[in-house]
Protein backbone atom coordinates (compact mmCIF):
# COMPACT_ATOMS: atom_id res chain seq x y z
CA UNK A 1 0.00 0.00 0.00
CA UNK A 2 2.82 2.37 0.95
CA UNK A 3 4.56 1.44 -2.32
CA UNK A 4 1.48 2.39 -4.37
CA UNK A 5 1.13 5.63 -2.46
CA UNK A 6 4.77 6.45 -3.15
CA UNK A 7 4.31 5.84 -6.88
CA UNK A 8 1.33 8.19 -6.94
CA UNK A 9 3.31 10.89 -5.15
CA UNK A 10 6.24 10.54 -7.58
CA UNK A 11 3.84 10.64 -10.54
CA UNK A 12 2.17 13.76 -9.16
CA UNK A 13 5.52 15.47 -8.59
CA UNK A 14 6.70 14.63 -12.11
CA UNK A 15 3.42 15.90 -13.55
CA UNK A 16 3.67 19.17 -11.62
CA UNK A 17 7.30 19.56 -12.68
CA UNK A 18 6.30 19.12 -16.33
CA UNK A 19 3.54 21.69 -15.94
CA UNK A 20 5.94 24.08 -14.23
CA UNK A 21 8.65 23.59 -16.89
CA UNK A 22 6.12 24.11 -19.70
CA UNK A 23 4.87 27.27 -17.97
CA UNK A 24 8.42 28.62 -17.72
CA UNK A 25 9.03 27.91 -21.42
CA UNK A 26 5.74 29.62 -22.29
CA UNK A 27 6.50 32.67 -20.17
CA UNK A 28 9.92 33.03 -21.77
CA UNK A 29 8.35 32.75 -25.24
CA UNK A 30 5.34 34.95 -24.56
CA UNK A 31 6.92 37.89 -22.69
CA UNK A 32 8.48 39.67 -25.72
CA UNK A 33 5.25 39.26 -27.69
CA UNK A 34 3.10 40.48 -24.81
CA UNK A 35 5.39 43.44 -24.26
CA UNK A 36 5.11 44.46 -27.92
CA UNK A 37 1.34 43.93 -27.89
CA UNK A 38 0.91 46.00 -24.74
CA UNK A 39 2.90 48.86 -26.26
CA UNK A 40 0.59 48.91 -29.30
CA UNK A 41 -2.73 48.71 -27.45
CA UNK A 42 -5.18 51.47 -28.30
CA UNK A 43 -7.92 51.64 -25.67
CA UNK A 44 -9.78 54.30 -27.66
CA UNK A 45 -11.12 51.45 -29.81
CA UNK A 46 -12.69 49.75 -26.79
CA UNK A 47 -11.51 47.72 -23.82
CA UNK A 48 -12.93 44.45 -25.16
CA UNK A 49 -10.97 44.84 -28.40
CA UNK A 50 -7.73 45.17 -26.47
CA UNK A 51 -8.49 42.12 -24.34
CA UNK A 52 -9.14 40.22 -27.57
CA UNK A 53 -5.78 41.42 -28.97
CA UNK A 54 -3.95 40.21 -25.86
CA UNK A 55 -5.76 36.89 -25.90
CA UNK A 56 -4.94 36.38 -29.59
CA UNK A 57 -1.27 37.22 -29.01
CA UNK A 58 -1.07 34.67 -26.19
CA UNK A 59 -2.90 31.91 -28.08
CA UNK A 60 -0.88 32.43 -31.27
CA UNK A 61 2.43 32.05 -29.45
CA UNK A 62 1.81 29.09 -27.16
CA UNK A 63 4.90 26.88 -27.08
CA UNK A 64 4.38 23.77 -29.20
CA UNK A 65 1.02 25.04 -30.43
CA UNK A 66 1.17 23.23 -33.76
CA UNK A 67 2.20 19.94 -32.15
CA UNK A 68 -0.94 20.08 -30.03
CA UNK A 69 -3.07 20.88 -33.09
CA UNK A 70 -1.49 18.01 -35.03
CA UNK A 71 -2.00 15.58 -32.15
CA UNK A 72 -5.63 16.56 -31.67
CA UNK A 73 -6.37 16.32 -35.40
CA UNK A 74 -4.72 12.90 -35.58
CA UNK A 75 -6.86 11.64 -32.71
CA UNK A 76 -10.00 12.94 -34.44
CA UNK A 77 -8.98 11.09 -37.59
CA UNK A 78 -8.39 7.85 -35.66
CA UNK A 79 -11.84 8.23 -34.14
CA UNK A 80 -13.37 8.65 -37.61
CA UNK A 81 -14.71 12.12 -36.82
CA UNK A 82 -15.97 14.17 -39.78
CA UNK A 83 -16.18 17.46 -37.88
CA UNK A 84 -14.09 19.64 -35.59
CA UNK A 85 -14.70 22.69 -33.42
CA UNK A 86 -18.44 22.12 -33.06
CA UNK A 87 -18.97 21.72 -36.82
CA UNK A 88 -16.98 24.83 -37.77
CA UNK A 89 -14.82 22.60 -39.99
CA UNK A 90 -16.24 19.42 -41.54
CA UNK A 91 -14.89 16.75 -43.86
CA UNK A 92 -16.71 15.57 -46.99
CA UNK A 93 -16.70 12.01 -48.32
CA UNK A 94 -13.59 12.77 -50.43
CA UNK A 95 -11.67 13.96 -47.38
CA UNK A 96 -11.80 17.66 -48.24
CA UNK A 97 -12.39 20.19 -45.47
CA UNK A 98 -15.23 22.75 -45.51
CA UNK A 99 -16.43 25.65 -43.41
CA UNK A 100 -20.10 25.21 -42.62
CA UNK A 101 -22.88 25.90 -40.14
CA UNK A 102 -26.43 24.81 -39.37
CA UNK A 103 -29.20 26.58 -41.27
CA UNK A 104 -32.61 25.75 -42.71
CA UNK A 105 -32.64 28.40 -45.43
CA UNK A 106 -30.18 30.33 -47.62
CA UNK A 107 -29.05 33.83 -46.73
CA UNK A 108 -31.21 36.64 -48.10
CA UNK A 109 -29.07 38.25 -50.81
CA UNK A 110 -31.52 40.87 -52.05
CA UNK A 111 -29.88 43.69 -50.08
CA UNK A 112 -26.36 42.99 -51.38
CA UNK A 113 -27.67 42.74 -54.96
CA UNK A 114 -29.41 46.08 -54.46
CA UNK A 115 -26.15 47.63 -53.28
CA UNK A 116 -24.41 46.40 -56.43
CA UNK A 117 -27.19 48.01 -58.47
CA UNK A 118 -26.83 51.30 -56.59
CA UNK A 119 -23.09 51.28 -57.20
CA UNK A 120 -23.72 50.64 -60.88
CA UNK A 121 -26.05 53.65 -61.09
CA UNK A 122 -23.48 55.85 -59.35
CA UNK A 123 -20.58 55.11 -61.71
CA UNK A 124 -22.06 54.07 -65.05
CA UNK A 125 -22.53 57.69 -66.12
CA UNK A 126 -18.76 57.95 -66.50
CA UNK A 127 -18.75 55.18 -69.11
CA UNK A 128 -17.80 52.48 -66.62
CA UNK A 129 -19.58 49.13 -66.84
CA UNK A 130 -20.32 47.23 -63.62
CA UNK A 131 -20.34 43.44 -63.89
CA UNK A 132 -20.18 40.46 -61.55
CA UNK A 133 -17.96 37.37 -61.66
CA UNK A 134 -19.17 34.64 -59.29
CA UNK A 135 -16.53 32.08 -58.25
CA UNK A 136 -17.57 28.48 -57.65
CA UNK A 137 -18.43 27.17 -54.19
CA UNK A 138 -16.29 24.38 -52.71
CA UNK A 139 -19.47 22.38 -52.15
CA UNK A 140 -19.96 21.50 -55.83
CA UNK A 141 -23.54 20.57 -56.69
CA UNK A 142 -23.81 17.02 -57.98
CA UNK A 143 -20.31 16.12 -56.82
CA UNK A 144 -19.62 16.98 -53.18
CA UNK A 145 -21.24 14.78 -50.55
CA UNK A 146 -21.36 14.97 -46.75
CA UNK A 147 -21.85 12.11 -44.33
CA UNK A 148 -25.20 11.87 -42.54
CA UNK A 149 -25.53 14.52 -39.86
CA UNK A 150 -23.05 17.00 -41.35
CA UNK A 151 -24.73 20.42 -41.89
CA UNK A 152 -24.76 22.23 -45.21
CA UNK A 153 -24.58 26.05 -45.26
CA UNK A 154 -26.74 26.45 -48.40
CA UNK A 155 -24.25 28.87 -49.96
CA UNK A 156 -25.08 27.64 -53.46
CA UNK A 157 -28.77 28.33 -52.93
CA UNK A 158 -27.93 31.83 -51.66
CA UNK A 159 -25.79 32.35 -54.77
CA UNK A 160 -28.64 31.17 -57.02
CA UNK A 161 -30.93 33.80 -55.50
CA UNK A 162 -28.21 36.43 -55.83
CA UNK A 163 -27.73 35.71 -59.54
CA UNK A 164 -31.50 36.04 -60.03
CA UNK A 165 -31.48 39.42 -58.26
CA UNK A 166 -28.57 40.61 -60.41
CA UNK A 167 -30.51 39.63 -63.51
CA UNK A 168 -33.52 41.60 -62.24
CA UNK A 169 -31.27 44.65 -61.86
CA UNK A 170 -29.75 44.18 -65.32
CA UNK A 171 -26.24 43.44 -64.07
CA UNK A 172 -24.27 41.02 -66.28
CA UNK A 173 -22.94 38.04 -64.34
CA UNK A 174 -20.44 35.34 -65.25
CA UNK A 175 -21.42 32.40 -63.03
CA UNK A 176 -18.33 30.19 -62.99
CA UNK A 177 -20.28 27.45 -61.21
CA UNK A 178 -22.05 26.87 -64.51
CA UNK A 179 -18.76 26.90 -66.40
CA UNK A 180 -17.41 24.11 -64.21
CA UNK A 181 -20.09 21.75 -65.49
CA UNK A 182 -18.69 21.82 -69.03
CA UNK A 183 -15.06 22.61 -68.20
CA UNK A 184 -13.73 19.07 -68.39
CA UNK A 185 -11.91 19.70 -65.11
CA UNK A 186 -11.65 16.91 -62.55
CA UNK A 187 -14.10 18.08 -59.88
CA UNK A 188 -12.00 16.46 -57.17
CA UNK A 189 -9.07 18.72 -58.14
CA UNK A 190 -10.84 22.10 -58.34
CA UNK A 191 -10.30 23.08 -54.69
CA UNK A 192 -7.58 22.50 -52.13
CA UNK A 193 -8.12 19.81 -49.49
CA UNK A 194 -7.33 22.01 -46.48
CA UNK A 195 -8.36 25.45 -47.75
CA UNK A 196 -11.62 27.08 -48.83
CA UNK A 197 -9.98 28.58 -51.94
CA UNK A 198 -9.92 27.23 -55.44
CA UNK A 199 -6.59 25.94 -56.72
CA UNK A 200 -4.27 28.20 -58.69
CA UNK A 201 -4.91 25.93 -61.68
CA UNK A 202 -8.66 26.57 -61.35
CA UNK A 203 -8.13 30.33 -61.15
CA UNK A 204 -6.04 30.09 -64.34
CA UNK A 205 -8.90 28.27 -66.07
CA UNK A 206 -11.39 30.87 -64.78
CA UNK A 207 -9.35 33.77 -66.18
CA UNK A 208 -9.56 32.17 -69.62
CA UNK A 209 -13.33 31.76 -69.23
CA UNK A 210 -13.57 35.41 -68.25
CA UNK A 211 -11.79 36.82 -71.29
CA UNK A 212 -13.86 34.61 -73.59
CA UNK A 213 -17.06 35.80 -71.88
CA UNK A 214 -15.95 39.44 -72.13
CA UNK A 215 -15.28 39.04 -75.83
CA UNK A 216 -18.65 37.41 -76.47
CA UNK A 217 -20.72 39.64 -74.17
CA UNK A 218 -19.15 43.06 -74.70
CA UNK A 219 -17.22 42.65 -77.94
CA UNK A 220 -13.86 43.10 -76.25
CA UNK A 221 -10.61 41.87 -77.75
CA UNK A 222 -8.81 40.56 -74.69
CA UNK A 223 -7.29 37.38 -76.11
CA UNK A 224 -8.81 36.63 -79.51
CA UNK A 225 -6.21 34.02 -80.49
CA UNK A 226 -6.17 32.27 -77.12
CA UNK A 227 -2.49 32.97 -76.50
CA UNK A 228 -2.89 33.74 -72.80
CA UNK A 229 -5.10 30.69 -72.28
CA UNK A 230 -2.58 28.26 -73.80
CA UNK A 231 -1.00 26.04 -71.13
CA UNK A 232 2.09 25.65 -73.31
CA UNK A 233 2.95 29.32 -72.73
CA UNK A 234 3.36 28.88 -68.96
CA UNK A 235 5.75 27.33 -66.50
CA UNK A 236 4.25 25.15 -63.78
CA UNK A 237 6.15 24.20 -60.65
CA UNK A 238 4.49 21.88 -58.14
CA UNK A 239 5.66 21.78 -54.53
CA UNK A 240 4.61 18.54 -52.86
CA UNK A 241 2.89 18.57 -49.46
CA UNK A 242 3.86 22.14 -48.66
CA UNK A 243 0.58 23.94 -48.03
CA UNK A 244 -1.92 24.00 -45.16
CA UNK A 245 -4.95 26.17 -45.83
CA UNK A 246 -7.03 28.09 -43.32
CA UNK A 247 -8.94 24.97 -42.28
CA UNK A 248 -5.82 22.83 -42.21
CA UNK A 249 -4.28 25.19 -39.68
CA UNK A 250 -7.24 24.52 -37.41
CA UNK A 251 -7.16 20.73 -37.78
CA UNK A 252 -3.44 20.01 -38.20
CA UNK A 253 -1.46 18.08 -40.77
CA UNK A 254 -2.76 14.61 -39.95
CA UNK A 255 -6.52 15.12 -39.96
CA UNK A 256 -6.95 15.61 -43.73
CA UNK A 257 -3.36 15.73 -44.99
CA UNK A 258 -1.28 18.50 -46.58
CA UNK A 259 -1.87 20.08 -49.99
CA UNK A 260 0.47 20.26 -52.95
CA UNK A 261 0.84 23.76 -54.37
CA UNK A 262 1.44 24.67 -58.02
CA UNK A 263 2.90 27.96 -59.19
CA UNK A 264 1.91 29.08 -62.69
CA UNK A 265 3.73 31.93 -64.43
CA UNK A 266 4.40 32.97 -68.06
CA UNK A 267 7.24 31.70 -70.21
CA UNK A 268 6.83 34.72 -72.48
CA UNK A 269 8.24 38.19 -71.87
CA UNK A 270 6.34 40.36 -69.40
CA UNK A 271 6.97 43.68 -67.67
CA UNK A 272 4.97 44.94 -64.68
CA UNK A 273 4.79 47.44 -61.88
CA UNK A 274 2.83 46.67 -58.72
CA UNK A 275 2.03 48.75 -55.63
CA UNK A 276 -0.27 48.18 -52.66
CA UNK A 277 -1.34 49.81 -49.41
CA UNK A 278 0.54 47.32 -47.23
CA UNK A 279 3.86 48.78 -48.43
CA UNK A 280 2.84 52.02 -50.16
CA UNK A 281 6.42 53.27 -50.56
CA UNK A 282 7.58 50.11 -52.30
CA UNK A 283 7.07 49.52 -56.03
CA UNK A 284 7.59 46.02 -57.40
CA UNK A 285 8.92 46.08 -60.96
CA UNK A 286 9.89 43.33 -63.38
CA UNK A 287 8.56 40.18 -64.97
CA UNK A 288 5.26 38.66 -63.85
CA UNK A 289 6.98 36.37 -61.33
CA UNK A 290 9.17 39.20 -60.04
CA UNK A 291 6.49 41.85 -59.57
CA UNK A 292 3.31 39.89 -58.84
CA UNK A 293 4.52 36.81 -56.99
CA UNK A 294 5.88 36.62 -53.45
CA UNK A 295 8.21 33.73 -54.23
CA UNK A 296 10.20 34.14 -50.95
CA UNK A 297 7.11 32.78 -49.16
CA UNK A 298 7.66 29.44 -50.87
CA UNK A 299 11.46 29.42 -50.88
CA UNK A 300 11.67 30.08 -47.16
CA UNK A 301 8.90 27.69 -46.13
CA UNK A 302 9.83 24.22 -44.87
CA UNK A 303 6.81 23.79 -42.59
CA UNK A 304 3.21 23.87 -43.93
CA UNK A 305 2.23 26.02 -40.93
CA UNK A 306 4.79 28.70 -41.86
CA UNK A 307 3.03 30.64 -44.61
CA UNK A 308 -0.17 30.93 -46.63
CA UNK A 309 0.93 29.66 -50.04
CA UNK A 310 -2.23 30.93 -51.73
CA UNK A 311 -1.10 34.47 -50.95
CA UNK A 312 2.12 34.05 -52.91
CA UNK A 313 0.20 35.84 -55.69
CA UNK A 314 -0.10 39.62 -55.23
CA UNK A 315 1.01 39.48 -51.59
CA UNK A 316 -2.44 38.65 -50.30
CA UNK A 317 -5.27 41.08 -49.60
CA UNK A 318 -4.22 44.73 -49.28
CA UNK A 319 -7.00 47.30 -48.94
CA UNK A 320 -6.03 48.65 -52.36
CA UNK A 321 -3.51 47.53 -54.96
CA UNK A 322 -2.55 48.61 -58.46
CA UNK A 323 -1.10 46.46 -61.24
CA UNK A 324 0.21 47.93 -64.48
CA UNK A 325 1.08 45.71 -67.43
CA UNK A 326 3.67 47.71 -69.36
CA UNK A 327 3.31 45.47 -72.41
CA UNK A 328 -0.45 46.01 -72.85
CA UNK A 329 -0.87 49.77 -72.95
CA UNK A 330 -3.82 49.32 -75.32
CA UNK A 331 -5.55 46.94 -72.90
CA UNK A 332 -8.50 47.49 -70.59
CA UNK A 333 -8.37 49.34 -67.29
CA UNK A 334 -10.39 47.41 -64.73
CA UNK A 335 -11.02 47.38 -60.99
CA UNK A 336 -12.00 44.44 -58.81
CA UNK A 337 -14.03 44.79 -55.63
CA UNK A 338 -13.31 41.37 -54.29
CA UNK A 339 -12.58 38.75 -51.69
CA UNK A 340 -9.52 36.50 -51.72
CA UNK A 341 -10.80 34.27 -54.53
CA UNK A 342 -9.91 37.07 -56.94
CA UNK A 343 -6.21 37.22 -56.01
CA UNK A 344 -4.73 34.68 -58.49
CA UNK A 345 -7.60 35.33 -60.91
CA UNK A 346 -6.67 39.03 -61.08
CA UNK A 347 -3.00 38.18 -61.57
CA UNK A 348 -3.77 36.04 -64.64
CA UNK A 349 -6.36 38.52 -65.93
CA UNK A 350 -3.73 41.28 -65.77
CA UNK A 351 -1.87 39.58 -68.63
CA UNK A 352 -4.76 40.64 -70.87
CA UNK A 353 -5.19 44.19 -69.48
CA UNK A 354 -3.27 47.43 -69.11
CA UNK A 355 -4.15 48.13 -65.47
CA UNK A 356 -5.88 46.08 -62.80
CA UNK A 357 -6.79 47.67 -59.48
CA UNK A 358 -8.17 45.74 -56.54
CA UNK A 359 -10.25 46.87 -53.57
CA UNK A 360 -10.77 44.60 -50.59
CA UNK A 361 -13.95 45.78 -48.83
CA UNK A 362 -12.81 44.31 -45.49
CA UNK A 363 -10.03 46.88 -45.24
CA UNK A 364 -10.80 49.69 -47.70
CA UNK A 365 -11.95 52.84 -45.90
CA UNK A 366 -12.10 55.40 -48.71
CA UNK A 367 -15.19 56.49 -50.63
CA UNK A 368 -16.01 53.84 -53.25
CA UNK A 369 -17.80 56.03 -55.78
CA UNK A 370 -15.14 58.73 -55.66
CA UNK A 371 -12.36 56.15 -56.04
CA UNK A 372 -14.04 54.42 -58.98
CA UNK A 373 -14.80 57.68 -60.77
CA UNK A 374 -11.25 58.87 -60.26
CA UNK A 375 -9.91 55.60 -61.69
CA UNK A 376 -11.83 56.04 -64.98
CA UNK A 377 -12.14 52.28 -65.38
CA UNK A 378 -13.58 50.49 -68.36
CA UNK A 379 -15.06 47.88 -66.03
CA UNK A 380 -15.69 47.54 -62.32
CA UNK A 381 -15.83 43.82 -61.55
CA UNK A 382 -17.34 42.61 -58.33
CA UNK A 383 -15.98 39.20 -57.41
CA UNK A 384 -17.12 37.86 -54.06
CA UNK A 385 -17.55 34.12 -53.51
CA UNK A 386 -20.88 32.47 -52.51
CA UNK A 387 -20.11 32.13 -48.79
CA UNK A 388 -19.28 35.84 -48.59
CA UNK A 389 -22.51 37.19 -50.08
CA UNK A 390 -23.14 39.21 -46.92
CA UNK A 391 -23.27 42.94 -46.23
CA UNK A 392 -19.72 43.03 -44.79
CA UNK A 393 -18.36 42.54 -48.31
CA UNK A 394 -20.69 45.15 -49.84
CA UNK A 395 -20.17 48.29 -47.71
CA UNK A 396 -21.34 50.62 -50.49
CA UNK A 397 -24.53 51.54 -52.29
CA UNK A 398 -26.56 51.75 -49.08
CA UNK A 399 -29.78 53.71 -49.62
Amino acid sequence: MEKLKGKKIVTMILFLMCIFLYSVINIKKELPVLKETMENLDFTTGFNNQIHSLESAINDNVAGKYYFIDAYGYMQRLLGKNEESNFEVVKDTEGKLHYTYFTDKPNDTHEVAKRVSNLKKAVEGDGTKVIYVLPPEKYIKGHTKFSTGIPYHMANEAADLFVEHLDDYGIPCLDLREGLKTSGLDMSEVFYITDHHWKIETAFWAASCFDKWMNETFGENMDPEGFYADDNNYNRITYKEISLGSMGRKTGRYYAGVDDFTLIYPKFETMYTYVNTIQPDLKYTGRFEEALMATPIIRQSSDPFDADMYMSYLYGNPAFSHIENMNREDGLNICFIKDSFAVPFAAFTSLRCHTVDMIDPRYFEEDYVETLRKGKYDYVILMVSPQNLVEEFFPFGEK
